[in-house]
């Protein structure tokens, strides 16, 4: 026998042995402690030896199936109800077993999005204050790892965790407010799953093969291949003016760049082709290491970015992103909570055009088309001189509001008060929903933060007046025949005070006489 067919049998045998190690595995989304969605089919999902037979349980539920050609399984779950609680799900194959603890049932949700999403708790307002306690039993978070990736990521290097005083402080601030509100109403247990990273495009977060089936990336996607050719040489470049820039500024010269908080730093860093801003990276290194895990919805903090790209077409990238969630997680009806963007920079005192304020507008109206989308203002939460507002309690909690009434019928009152109908004369008159107690003026004797254009699109500030519940009147002698309204329409829209009784803000938005909002 030769000295290689010798040690043969134990070289087959170390091989199966290691491919028996993971002939059953699961994402890390299935985990000790997860939440599983109530009231939906639950799907489970994860690798195994090819054409073996997989069988998921889970309380009076036992499920199996086939693994196919490529080592992938999928079982589905009948949905459960509401329960507090701990369950075991277990999963078989082939002689092996792999066991989830203190499984509950409740509500899901994905908070998403960039920087002012990513934000800890410890980072924000009253932080400390909100880590105190014994920790919250029935609120189960779960963060994903940020690895950006050009092919889909199986599992992130994450696990699901009892919300206590190790892990809240590290939170997304927002999410924590959002899902502490829901779990203190519901009365339910909640499940989040954090996956946000700062300064991103919202491509980032679509999968590649729906963004190039549509005319509107076609353009970005070319530019992105030609500028990933020339890279290196542009990012020695752009690491040569950050030194430089660093250098004039007293900073170590390899000191990281904020250019959002230092408008004359270099912009920002050139494209990467492995980069958290490439297109479909998020999407496939993120998002696909938790799709499809049942979830009633996602909040959605994300914006800044893509002002500096077409801002007022951000409505037509956010339906084809939600449109091709909506099919990833095979949810028809996936509620989508979106914050329009806060005040940012130094206040403007002069009517004038902006990109925040364009891309709010058009956040407004990709809400006002989605029957299963919400708005929750952040203007007046803003700083002038942080894009990191430190306020995310009331954040978290305006969108726990939106859902508490629209998705959970729990309250009447969603938000501030939402234009529906304009009417466009020698005035403009402006009737709104969601005024609860009637509008308001607040902090000031009058309205604020109106302008108005003619036919010469030079917009003026204009008068406005609350008539009766519902409606605003706004006029300008300089403007005899409107044919534009606009509200808080700036990146830091200081004064802009209208909202209902209940304190409750409206959004920006621009009305046009030829627009869905207006009156025939």
């Amino acid at each position: 026998m030769s000295h290689f067919n010798r040690y043969l049998p134990l070289l087959l045998a170390s091989i199966v042995s290691a491919v028996s190690l993971h002939a059953l595995e699961l994402p890390s989304i299935f985990s000790d402690h997860m939440v599983l969605q109530r009231a939906q089919p639950i799907p489970v999902w994860g690798r195994a030896d090819a054409g073996a037979k997989v069988t998921v349980s889970f309380g009076k539920q036992s499920v199996s199936t086939d693994v196919n050609a490529e080592g992938i399984w999928r079982a589905t779950l009948a949905p459960e109800p509401a329960s507090a609680t701990p369950a075991t799900l277990r999963v078989v194959s082939g002689g092996k077993e792999l066991s989830f603890a203190d499984v509950l049932v409740g509500e899901v949700w994905l908070c998403s999005g960039q920087s002012n999403m990513q934000v800890p708790v410890q980072e924000s307002r009253d932080g400390d204050l909100a880590a105190l306690g014994g920790g919250h039993p029935l609120l189960r978070l779960y963060t994903v790892d940020r690895v950006a990736s050009t092919t889909p990521r199986f599992s992130a290097k994450a696990a699901w965790a009892v919300a206590g005083p190790a892990n809240i402080p590290t939170f997304s601030a927002v999410g924590f407010h959002f899902g502490s509100t829901l779990r203190a109403t519901l009365d339910v247990p909640v499940g989040l799953v954090a996956a946000s990273w700062g300064e991103t495009p919202a491509i980032a977060w679509t999968r590649p093969g729906v963004l190039d089936k549509h005319p509107l990336f076609l353009q970005h996607l070319a530019e992105w291949e030609a500028g990933m050719k020339k890279f290196p040489e542009r990012n020695a470049a752009y690491l040569a003016k950050c030194a430089e820039w660093n250098k004039s500024k007293g900073f170590p010269p390899d000191a990281k760049v904020d250019h959002w908080t230092n408008r004359d730093a270099p912009k920002p860093p050139p494209y990467d082709p492995n980069g958290s801003k490439r297109p479909g990276n998020l999407a496939n290194g993120m998002l696909a290491t938790v799709a499809p895990y049942a979830l009633r919805g996602v909040i959605w903090y994300q914006g800044e970015n893509d002002t500096e790209w077409v801002p007022e077409k951000y409505d037509e990238r956010l339906r084809i992103l939600v449109a091709d969630w909506r099919v990833w997680w095979e949810n028809a009806e996936l509620a989508f909570g979106v914050v329009q963007l806060a005040a940012h920079s130094q206040p403007v005192a002069a009517p004038g055009d902006d990109g925040w304020a364009r891309l709010r507008e058009s956040q407004r109206r990709f809400v006002r088309d989605d029957p299963h989308a919400g708005l929750a203002v952040a203007i007046d939460v803003g700083e002038a001189n942080a894009i990191h507002p430190y306020d995310k309690e009331t954040v978290g909690q305006r969108l726990a509001r939106w859902a508490l009434a629209d998705i959970y019928q729990k309250i009447k009152l969603r938000g501030g008060p939402e234009p529906v109908e304009a009417t466009f004369a020698d005035t403009v008159s402006i009737r709104f929903e969601s005024v609860g107690g009637g509008l308001w003026a607040f902090s000031g004797p009058a309205l604020e933060g109106f302008t108005l254009a003619g036919s010469d699109g030079v917009f003026r500030a204009a008068k406005a007046e609350i008539k009766g519940r519902d409606s605003v009147v706004v006029s300008s002698p300089d403007v005899p025949q409107p044919q534009v309204v606009r509200y808080a329409w700036a990146r830091n829209p200081l004064g802009a005070n209208l909202v209902n009784r209940q304190r409750q803000p409206a959004p920006a938005f621009e009305l046009r006489k030829q627009s869905p909002d207006s009156a025939p």
